[in-house]
């Protein structure tokens, strides 16, 4: 009795990529999923731009504006908790001072907007001591545009570092879906075009089993 043959198996360069998508996917579920990553990429930049960037941005303007005793109105140091239990520290603060015989009053304590655990506490204290004393405080003023002055003009390395962290994490994972994505849909409109070309090559795919003779 002839032995019908076994269909040998396909050679090793046409296997599946670990990038091809599932039976499922479609251009549309594709850029659905985009979207869905879209906040991340989003959140992400805007806390490394407006955010860290702004910070090294504001405190390099700073470097050429000019001391200017103030007198502290009124200063608190405030906590703010976080989510999972821990927390840290914001400055609020109210300052007069006086350039070329006009007062001006200001409100910023520093350049970061965030909170942290030591800066922000220790910047927090010394104004509330100078506020119980009276003693005039130094604080810098913008000479172009006297109504704009910061208390403290130093950076703290520890709110810098954790808001870059941040906004690069979110980036990092929006990114690396996107690429994930963008390869799922260049194996899909690989395989569709190698669907078109050959489709009686796709249908023997789909049932080889139905086209076998029996023993």
């Amino acid at each position: 009795m002839p032995r019908s043959s076994t269909p040998s198996a396909p050679p090793s360069s046409a296997r599946a990529s670990p990038w091809r998508p599932g039976p499922g996917a479609s251009p549309l579920t594709l850029s659905l999923a985009a979207l869905f990553i879209l906040p991340f990429v989003v959140i992400g930049l805007s806390m490394l731009l407006f955010g860290t960037g702004a910070t090294v941005v504001d405190w390099a303007r700073a470097q050429s504006w000019r001391a200017t005793p103030a007198v502290v109105e009124s200063a608190a140091t405030l906590w703010e908790p976080y989510p999972k239990g821990r927390g840290g520290y914001r400055v609020e603060v109210s300052y007069r001072y006086e350039v070329e015989g006009k007062a001006y009053q200001g409100h910023r304590a520093s350049f970061h907007s965030g909170s942290d655990t030591v800066f922000q506490k220790q910047l927090g204290d010394g104004l509330e001591a100078a506020q119980r004393s009276g003693t005039p405080v130094q604080v810098w003023v913008n000479p172009a545009q006297p109504s704009e002055s910061v208390a403290d003009r130093s950076l703290s390395l520890e709110s810098l570092a954790l808001s870059a962290v941040i906004g690069l994490g979110f980036t990092g994972v929006g990114l690396g879906f996107w690429w994930v994505l963008l390869l799922s849909w260049s194996s899909l409109r690989l395989a569709r075009k190698a669907a078109d070309a050959d489709p009686g090559q796709s249908a023997e795919r789909q049932g080889p089993a139905s086209h076998r003779k029996p023993l």
